[in-house]
């Protein structure tokens, strides 16, 4: 692979070489306090009597939060930090949390608001866990934290048309949110992994002699990697080549980037695992498959899974189908021509075991053999905590399986080609949990929910007609018996650790009000699905 230094006249870009501009001059300036309304706090809704609709004190906890309206037209993005209401933002805001990729921390949040003022009609500002505004930004700006530096994007899309050429790329910065330092940012760059201590950019440059309004359709040709130190010194470059991060959440590899490199011939793309502090690289890549390993294809089409966290980087094992997991002494592979399908690899014993499906969550892994055996191991450790056999339906031909973490399992049993589902079923560490096949007919969609405070599961059933209660949501228990109703709708999509909600905690809806309530029916908080009525937004529902 050629350096970078040796490839700036081939693509036209010899400005780029060495000039180094400050991320303020890249057209994404910082600018002082922003003239918009501040953050500020919304008051708590009562009922009739004057009662208060919720009761926040099982999040006072400190951690950000927010309750965005996925599912109600206009309905606006409450930004809490612990039970403190930050921020309540207008319909044409875009408001989200910002976790560190690399350190998994969330102490920011990001609004991007219309103003006439700014460039394309638009800013955008940084604020902390106080609601104070942080930074500034003119534009439209897309924001992620990585290790501890802010990066944004500007597209160069103003009003659906591309400014400076007919090209989607934007400009990036790179800030330091403590002390508001901008560091060093090559010509050209439109994208930043940061990577430990150093900085890895992809820049694009159009061709000069590509009319305005004609597609680039080579673009991966004329972009160029560059890594810098925090300084703004450069120790490595390639030519035609675009840098990835390889995951989106905290773990052993964020050290790690994925470069391609493109070729003018024709000729397959070549994936590399990159390391921009030791300088390692590892050709052949293909995925991440958990517990700070890689999977890399050898010249003869087979596949190895190293270890990236020990010093010789080790080969765990060879395979002829392609790992997708690994967990402590198993490895699961999928077969990517003939049968498709998943294989358990015992690493100890070599045998072998072809499954129906295998489901991820948080730190289990559920799998499902053909031979009836349905397990859950811990992905850090390897332990068993679900060890049960599941009893098939006729002619079983598939199944559809989601793992819903502490050892319990989702099961829709299918026995034709239709993929109509024959059973539904719910497994756990003492095995069969629950049968709700017999509420099939009443509801088109059954999900599982959360648990009582007990650690008995609850699960979601949707009916496509109104039910007696007027209800097009019950929340049910394990034997199918309704306990909360009356609910517009109910979900737990706040799983994760972004957005993690105290235990026992779901999203639901009901009557005119949505937001999170616990397996009591007691809101912990809510609003209305009409808050995006306000002083700045003339348009409401």
């Amino acid at each position: 692979m050629k350096r970078f230094s040796s490839q700036m006249n081939r693509i036209g870009c010899a400005a780029v070489c060495v000039s180094l501009s400050l991320a303020l001059g890249c057209g994404c300036a910082v600018l002082p306090p922003a003239s918009s309304k501040p953050a500020s706090s919304a008051s708590v809704p009562t009922d009739s009597s004057g009662k208060p609709l919720y009761d926040a004190s099982r999040l006072d906890d400190g951690q950000l939060r927010a309750l965005y309206g996925y599912d109600r037209a206009g309905s606006s993005t409450a930004i809490l930090c612990g039970s403190k209401v930050l921020y309540q933002s207008a319909r044409s805001e875009n408001v989200t949390l910002l976790q560190d990729v690399v350190t998994g921390e969330t102490d920011y949040w990001f609004r991007s608001w219309s103003d006439p003022t700014g460039r394309g009609g638009r800013r955008s500002a940084l604020y902390d866990k106080d609601g104070t505004e942080v930074l500034a930004f003119d534009g439209e700006q897309s924001a992620t934290l990585q290790n501890g530096l802010l990066v944004l994007q500007e597209s160069r899309l103003v009003n659906g048309e591309y400014q400076d050429g007919y090209s989607g790329y934007g400009t990036c910065q790179v800030i330091d949110p403590a002390t508001g330092e901008s560091l060093p940012v090559p010509e050209g760059a439109y994208a930043c992994v940061v990577c430990g201590d150093r900085l890895v950019y992809t820049c694009y440059a159009r061709p000069a002699d590509l009319a305005d309004d004609e597609w680039d359709d080579d673009t991966s040709l004329h972009s160029w990697v560059i890594v810098l130190t925090k300084d703004g010194t450069q120790v490595y470059g390639a030519d035609t080549s675009t840098a990835y991060r390889i995951s989106y959440s905290p773990d052993e590899l964020t050290d790690w980037v994925e470069l391609d490199t493109y070729h003018a011939d024709g000729a397959p793309v070549d994936q590399m695992l990159y390391n921009p502090t030791t300088g390692e690289s590892f050709t052949g890549y293909t995925q991440t498959c958990g517990n700070g390993t890689a999977c890399f294809v050898t010249d003869d089409g087979r596949y190895e899974l190293r270890d990236m966290t020990t010093e010789d980087r080790g080969v765990i094992s060879t395979f002829e189908d392609m790992p997708s997991h690994y967990f402590p002494g198993s490895v699961v592979t999928w077969r990517t021509t003939g049968d498709y399908g998943y294989d358990l690899h015992d690493l100890e014993t070599g045998e072998v075991t072809p499954l129906y499906a295998c489901s991820v969550t948080d730190n289990t892994i559920a799998l499902y053999a053909k031979n009836g055996s349905l397990r859950v191991y811990d992905t850090d450790t390897g332990k068993i905590i679900t060890d049960t056999t599941v009893e098939p339906v006729e002619n079983q031909q598939s199944v559809m399986m989601d793992s819903a973490g502490n050892g319990y399992v989702w099961l829709e049993l299918r026995n034709n080609d239709n993929y109509e589902t024959t059973a539904t079923r719910v497994y756990g560490p003492e095995g069969l949990v629950s049968d709700l096949t017999h509420l099939q007919s009443k509801y088109y969609a059954l999900n599982y929910l959360t648990a009582t405070p007990e650690g008995r599961p609850l699960y979601c059933g949707v009916s496509d007609t109104l039910s007696n209660s007027g209800s097009l949501c019950d929340v049910l228990d394990e034997n199918g018996n309704v306990v909360l109703s009356g609910l517009g709708s109910c979900y737990s999509y706040y799983a994760n650790s972004l957005n993690h909600l105290p235990d026992h905690v779901f999203v639901a809806q009901r009557g005119f009000y949505y937001g999170w309530m616990d397996t009591d029916g007691n809101w912990l908080f809510c609003q209305s699905i009409f808050s995006s009525i306000n002083s700045d937004d003339e348009l409401g529902y």
